[in-house]
């Protein structure tokens, strides 16, 4: 009988508690990033019912601010740091490359739904320019925030004690 052709993940009940650990550090990336995003959308929408639209289109909206950006983001976030940083750099290195990754994907997340509202008009981007655009020094900030939380023993630590 021919061996299979697949690698067996978890082969032992020793190595349960070994998968389960490494399961948490390829988690971390897709919950930060998500949850990051949650929360600046949260106050995108915000802003936008309170100085841009008002209550017009708000299931759209809603959607779009709530359900698609943050999965969209994270997903995207959680995907390339998990194929390009973990378990491959650690540390001061890894920090700026996850702050980089973050100007470079998630700006152009921002790029691209600006030009999105300038067709729709909900978020204020046929008027108001700089509130699209001040965002990408934002981005960085929260790059370089969640790559030190990732990639630093306090960081890690951080995160084992907040149970993530």
């Amino acid at each position: 009988m021919s061996q299979p052709v697949y690698q067996i993940v978890v082969t032992a009940d020793e190595e349960k508690a070994t998968a389960s650990k490494r399961r948490a550090i390829y988690l971390r990336p897709f919950l930060l990033f998500w949850l990051n995003s949650l929360v600046f959308e949260v106050a995108m929408l915000i802003v936008s019912i309170a100085a841009f639209s008002g209550w017009r289109s708000m299931f759209s909206k809603f959607m779009w601010t709530i359900v698609f950006c943050p999965l969209g983001m994270g997903g995207a976030m959680g995907g390339l740091i998990n194929a390009f940083i973990v378990d491959r750099i650690y540390g001061r290195r890894a920090v700026h490359f996850v702050a980089i990754l973050s100007v470079l994907v998630l700006g152009a997340c921002n790029n691209l739904c600006y030009n999105l509202d300038l067709v729709f008009g909900w978020f204020g981007a046929q008027d108001h320019f700089w509130w699209w655009h001040w965002r990408y020094l934002g981005v960085w900030f929260v790059g370089y925030f969640n790559g030190r939380m990732m990639f630093t023993d306090e960081g890690q630590k951080s995160l084992a004690d907040l149970g993530v």
